[in-house]
């Protein structure tokens, strides 16, 4: 009986966090942090700068992204500790700030990513992260959420985001009959 709670609880927590990482996924990178990686990789001026981080010594390189992913993380975490002390227009505006930062962290990621991975203990790091999130995407539980969090997000799509529909008089409708 205690293996069958524990089995449940694991379940419980799994659901939870892989539900939390498509919804990092669909809301802040599909969303809005794509969007901005698309618009700093087009501009022409990066273009420049992408030549210039090339020519960069790798360790140079290294500490720049360090810095810069170190600074993303922990504006994470203390916009989490902001909502999670009951300050959540803070914490939301905090977290929708260091979104742009994180764009170019992840496109600065992406430019120098061979000259990263020379450094052994940076790519056994990012191996194994991969290798969780590749786990994360092959489990069961992730496909069922994933497929139930598109069935929700094509009905907002559908009934709230479409071109005449005004979001506010369908929220009031569904309060009203959930408030029966």
């Amino acid at each position: 009986m205690l293996k069958t709670i524990l089995r449940k609880l694991g379940h419980i927590g799994i659901a939870f966090w892989v539900f939390t990482y498509i919804i990092f996924e669909e809301l802040v990178w599909e969303t809005i942090a794509k969007p901005i990686y698309e618009f700093v990789h087009s501009l022409k001026i990066l273009q420049r700068v992408e030549a210039l981080i090339h020519k960069l010594h790798r360790i140079v390189l290294l500490i720049t992204f360090l810095i810069l992913f170190i600074q993303v993380e922990l504006l994470g975490f203390v916009a989490v500790a902001l909502i999670a002390k009951g300050q959540v227009y803070s914490g939301v505006i905090l977290y929708l700030g260091k979104i742009p930062i994180g764009a170019f962290t992840f496109w600065l990621f992406r430019i120098s990513k061979d000259k990263l991975m020379t450094f052994s203990w940076f790519k056994a790091i990012y191996d194994f992260i991969m290798g969780i999130i590749d786990k994360i995407k092959a489990s069961e539980i992730y496909q069922d959420i994933k497929i139930k969090s598109s069935i929700i997000k094509k009905y907002i799509k559908t009934n709230f985001l479409q071109k005449g529909r005004k979001v506010k008089e369908k929220i009031e409708k569904i309060w009203l009959r959930i408030s029966r």
